[in-house]
């Protein structure tokens, strides 16, 4: 692990350098800051797939771009007044459309190439020069975009898919052998959420999906609910013919999922008998919900393997436009969330456009000579939640003052200018090694001042950055706490708000498939925006206090999990004619649901389970229940704590 982690952080450094050094010898040394922003932000982008639509992305990156380097300009030309409602402008577009309600910001290249614009202003005849930089440097963002996430539900989203298989292999071992050596639910859970996020990014019109997305999408809701039943206190209650079965489940899922759709191989999955165990279990009169379950899960699984199995590679990114567009959130509450001016997004501009602006007048009025760093610490310190850049002040302060003392000694000693510049390189180089927001800051700073200072007086270029980061930090300090305040408590009600919103509208579209009416792909987009709202509830979690907190996520998830299966399996027709009356019956009481008559809806389903003849009825049936106890349990959390937030 060690020297993997070396060999890619050594080669992320030579890539970066030699990208770094080309870029500076076709734009010049004055463009050489957007070569390391341009290779900043695509590295950082590369977590997010933004080929879904390119054309619109790369407009975007280039507009952003341009208006970045044009706005640099205009203010370094203007005078003092015009030049801070220019700058208000500027940061107020770019923070705005690079900060999400419910994603990680992408804001911090372009806020980092913005203040060196400002720092190194060219002349008019240079311009033009800088310009095409700029517009260079966004069409290698969507480049490198296009070469590496095109295929990231084939290459990324299988591996996960393949790693959740064997987590859940191992836990049906450790089951039999009565062992308890196996991985933590949380990160299967995480696993999940990850291959939810691909599938999120890669909707086009960020709505439809491809057909081999809706088939893995499926396909990771089957294998959760196995997961969560397997992760049951009373596993050991489960039938061994069943666990059998599942396994031998497991090794196809695999096998089928790594299938390379450019090839013309056909896995034939027949290594079990899905049918044979339903007889089995039908003759045996399993009713229990533990063991029904996981049938469930397996049932599922066995026909989103029949489906990718027939599927021809030419139809994997076929998109089907069936019916007409629907906005998901077009329900008054969530439409609030995203337009409001309380919304993250909005908060958070305000307060960097306001923030940078006030930055911007101290340099300019007092004529500050290192007046560049005010700004740096203000878009490292001002975040789009309060209670991180809390954190975040003490520790830059801190790991500014330890770098300004490592570099300063450093420099003491080596004072040849190529000794210098090794030890800027090799301090951007060793960075890759850490995580942490300080360690990094260290780093960041030695790399600063180092480059400042090679040929120049260190001590003075020292501290001259110490007193512009205390001014920065307590700008920062004022702007998070006063300024379009957006914190924690906010942040959890309106997560809380729009989960509630989406769950009401899953019942809906529920209730509309009992009716006759279907749109797959309404329920479908309501499933995996439930997944991005439960990514940052999960980093909500690490800050809030609250003992409840992680237990109402968990159940909200499992909830929405139930849903949007029981969904399927009615769109999917496999209910008995038979029992479909009495079926429907039972989901309205789902949708009818109230806190003061929960005892007799569950008494009457857990009757429908005992009555049924039909396996499949039993199963379906048993999901309803299972939805009727996770409603109550929500119920029961979030009184227990006034304060839980999602």
């Amino acid at each position: 692990m060690i020297k993997k982690t070396i060999i890619t952080n050594t080669i992320t450094f030579m890539i970066v350098m030699f990208f770094v050094i080309t870029f500076k010898s076709i734009f010049g040394n004055e463009n050489t800051l957007i070569g390391v922003t341009t290779i900043t932000a695509t590295l950082m982008f590369l977590e997010r797939d933004f080929t879904a639509s390119p054309l619109k992305n790369v407009l975007k990156f280039i507009g952003v771009n341009l208006l970045i380097g044009l706005g640099a300009s205009l203010i370094v030309a203007s005078n003092l007044w015009l030049g801070l409602i220019i700058n208000f402008i500027v940061v107020f577009i770019f923070s705005y459309i690079f900060t999400y309600n419910l994603r990680q910001p992408l804001y911090v290249p372009f806020g980092l190439q913005y203040i060196f614009l400002l720092s190194t202003p060219v002349s008019t005849d240079r311009l033009g020069i800088r310009l095409l930089a700029l517009i260079s440097g966004a069409l290698i963002i969507m480049l490198v975009q296009l070469l590496v996430n095109r295929n990231k539900l084939d290459t990324h989203g299988n591996k996960i898919l393949v790693g959740i298989c064997e987590s859940i292999e191992n836990k049906v071992d450790c089951i039999k052998d009565k062992s308890d050596n196996y991985d933590s639910i949380s990160n299967v859970s995480s696993s999940i959420d990850e291959f939810r996020t691909i599938i999120y990014d890669k909707r086009e019109l960020d709505y439809y999906l491809t057909k081999e997305a809706k088939i893995k999408l499926n396909m990771s809701v089957a294998l959760e609910g196995i997961n969560t039943v397997l992760y049951s206190v009373d596993n050991k209650l489960i039938n061994l013919t069943i666990l059998d079965t599942l396994e031998e489940l497991l090794k196809v899922a695999k096998e089928v999922i790594s299938i390379n759709p450019k090839k013309d191989k056909i896995i034939k999955v027949n290594s079990y008998d899905m049918k044979k165990l339903l007889d089995y279990c039908q003759e045996q009169e399993i009713n229990d919900l533990l063991n029904l379950q996981l049938l469930e899960g397996m049932i599922y699984l066995d026909d989103t393997l029949q489906e990718l199995t027939k599927l021809d590679r030419e139809q994997y990114k076929a998109i089907n436009k069936i019916g007409k567009k629907v906005d998901v959130s077009s329900d008054k509450n969530i439409k609030y969330l995203f337009k409001t001016t309380d919304s993250p997004k909005y908060c958070y501009a305000m307060r960097m456009a306001i923030t940078m602006t006030i930055g911007l007048f101290l340099i300019e009025y007092f004529k500050l000579s290192e007046g560049r760093w005010i700004l740096f610490t203000i878009l490292s310190l001002t975040t789009p939640l309060y209670e991180t850049s809390k954190h975040k002040i003490i520790y830059r302060i801190e790991a500014t003052l330890i770098g300004a003392i490592i570099i300063t000694v450093l420099f003491s000693i080596f004072k040849s200018e190529d000794s210098r510049l090794l030890i800027v390189m090799l301090s951007g180089y060793l960075q890759g090694y850490v995580n942490e927001y300080k360690h990094k800051t260290i780093f960041v700073t030695i790399s600063a001042i180092g480059s400042a200072a090679i040929v120049g007086n260190i001590q003075a270029l020292t501290i001259g950055r110490i007193i512009m980061v205390v001014i920065g930090a307590l700008v920062a300090i004022i702007a998070n706490k006063y300024l379009f305040p957006y914190n924690l408590e906010k942040s959890n009600y309106q997560i809380r708000r729009i989960y509630d919103v989406s769950i009401k509208k899953m019942f809906n579209e529920l209730c509309s498939l009992v009716e006759g009416k279907n749109n797959p792909e309404v329920i479908k987009n309501l499933f995996v925006t439930t997944s991005i709202i439960e990514s940052k509830a999960r980093i909500n979690e690490q800050i809030d206090k609250d003992k409840n907190y992680i237990s109402i996520v968990n159940e909200r998830r499992c909830l929405v999990s139930n849903i949007y299966e029981l969904y399927m399996w009615i769109y999917r027709e496999n209910i008995n004619l038979q029992d479909r009356d009495k079926i429907i019956n039972y989901i309205k009481l789902l949708i009818e649901y109230r806190d003061d008559d929960k005892t007799d809806k569950v008494t009457l389903v857990e009757k429908g389970i005992n009555e049924s003849n039909n396996i499949k009825t039993k199963i379906i049936i048993s999901t309803i229940l299972i939805i009727l106890e996770e409603l109550e349990r929500l119920s029961e959390l979030v009184k227990l704590s006034e304060k839980a937030q999602i």
